[in-house]
């Protein structure tokens, strides 16, 4: 726990040098939060190591917003962000009642309009099997930099969990909403971040997934993650979690600066996989000086 700490302390310290001209990008599928057990000084540790990321907006995946696991008389959700603190807000989508999407920002740093899930997706049912598509609803935000700097529109996705028609039809039906959305008057910088559940086929990390090839069909996205050999996962050892951004946001990434984040995980691995996840944190750094206006008009949420 003294590791724990002092390791927290060195992150929160390292944020005095951020820079003020970027903005971070994360992702992190927090494992069952608020369906497993976590006690109300778990919730406050987790808090602290996500403020220690020093992330200006985060994608999440697997929340449970309602349950109370800590038995304290509020969910666990509301408790994490009150223990991140009163420049912190977040917010969570509707489907999939134990595994939602969810945003958490920084209200200090950054701006978030236009939340909503995308309601253009509809759970289709694959013929031949008994599962649907999008058991979660991919959602979505417009960010934009309190410094004036830089704006863009983020999507977070869980996508199905096994290989095969189903994630194809996910990847396709996001590929073709991505398409229908940048020919209208809206912003074309747009990020889709979140866990794919890719599997690196034959344990050959440089072959790309079917699920990564179909977001990429026809130019529209460039995963940034794929050529990146680290895993995200801890047990499965796998990269699930990536990435896609569009072309006109592209130019704004900061060349080589995906990055998985294992510091906290590689150092204490057993108090991680207790109570945090087992999946680490995924970051991104983006940086700009074109702010465009409010894109209007009905785009799907």
């Amino acid at each position: 726990m003294r590791r724990l700490a002092f390791f927290l302390m060195v992150c929160l310290l390292f944020t005095l040098w951020s820079n003020a001209s970027e903005i971070t990008i994360g992702s992190f599928k927090i494992e069952w939060f608020g369906v497993h057990s976590r006690t109300d000084e778990q919730i406050r540790l987790l808090a602290d190591y996500i403020r220690s990321l020093d992330i200006d907006i985060l994608a999440c995946q697997q929340i449970s917003p309602t349950c109370d696991k800590s038995k304290n008389g509020t969910p666990d959700w509301n408790d994490l962000l009150r223990e991140l603190g009163s420049n912190f807000a977040g917010w969570h989508g509707s489907t999939c009642r134990p595994q939602r999407l969810a945003f958490i920002w920084r209200t200090d740093r950054v701006e978030v309009t236009d939340l909503g899930e995308l309601k253009a997706f509809k759970r289709q049912e694959i013929r031949g099997t008994e599962e649907r598509t999008f058991p979660r609803i991919p959602i979505t935000a417009y960010v934009r930099s309190l410094d004036g700097g830089v704006d863009f529109r983020i999507v977070t996705v869980h996508l199905y969990s096994k290989e095969g028609i189903i994630r194809y039809a996910e990847a396709t039906c996001l590929n073709d909403w991505i398409g229908k959305y940048l020919g209208g008057n809206y912003d074309k910088d747009v990020v889709l971040i979140g866990d794919c559940n890719t599997k690196s086929m034959g344990r050959d990390d440089r072959h790309d997934s079917t699920t990564i090839n179909n977001l990429e069909a026809g130019g529209l996205f460039t995963c940034i993650s794929k050529d990146h050999q680290e895993y995200t996962t801890l047990d499965a050892r796998e990269r699930y979690d990536h990435a896609f951004l569009t072309a006109d946001f592209l130019v704004e990434y900061v060349e080589g600066s995906w990055d998985v984040r294992r510091e906290l995980a590689d150092q204490d691995p057993d108090t991680y996989e207790s109570y945090i996840s087992d999946h680490c944190p995924v970051t991104l750094r983006i940086t700009d000086e074109d702010t465009d206006s409010l894109p209007t008009g009905d785009w799907g949420v």
